[in-house]
């Protein structure tokens, strides 16, 4: 009796307390559905293990996004383990998290020592709202970045190889999408979605 007990408390502390971990690593198939296309100015295609955008055209931009599986009330963390195969001071990359009713984004831009905090919304970025701030993005041909959102205690943190990007704020999430956006080529090797929730 004790032990059937003991073994009905863990299985309520299990749901109580459950945690959600989603690899994708785009090695076959993949778990989220990215929006994947190829035209004569841009693409956003799985191959090789990543997930390859990629701009042919000067001017163009390419960009894919996806939902992600978490409860947007409740504390997530996304990381994701990116390759910049090459960054000049024009180049510009973006992480788009987030949507609403009127489809505006926020939009967390790395660009050479800066990075951006502002919404996106149909093509475009609306940088009267948001916060700049100066930091250390690597500039070496490949290099392996990783970037995290985290929702914890109600506010959004973001921060690229464990140093922050912006000051976090109290902010609500509609809907969780996720997207990646780049002036040039951006590979994204693995995004990792985590989630610790309290169930009923």
């Amino acid at each position: 009796m004790r032990s059937l007990f003991l073994l009905a408390v863990l299985l309520v502390s299990y749901s109580m307390n459950a945690q959600i971990k989603i690899v994708e690593d785009f090695d076959g198939t993949a778990n989220f559905d990215w929006r994947e296309y190829a035209t004569k100015n841009k693409s956003a295609l799985i191959k090789e293990g990543m997930l390859d955008l990629e701009v042919f055209k000067k001017g163009a931009i390419a960009m894919t996004s996806t939902d992600i599986p978490v409860l947007p009330e409740y504390d997530f963390k996304i990381t994701m383990k990116i390759v910049i195969p090459e960054m000049s001071e024009k180049d510009t990359i973006a992480i788009l998290f987030d949507k609403d009713k009127d489809s505006n984004r926020h939009a967390f831009i790395y660009m050479e020592d800066t990075f951006i905090q502002c919404k996106y919304n149909n093509g475009k970025f609306d940088f009267d709202k948001g916060e700049m701030n100066d930091i250390k993005f690597p500039k070496e041909k490949n290099k392996r970045t990783e970037i995290v959102i985290e929702r914890k205690g109600g506010k959004l943190m973001v921060s690229h190889d464990n140093m922050k990007d912006m000051t976090p704020w109290r902010v609500d999430v509609d809907s969780p999408e996720l997207g990646f956006l780049t002036t040039s080529r951006l590979k994204i090797d693995e995004v990792i979605v985590e989630q610790e929730y309290m169930g009923k």
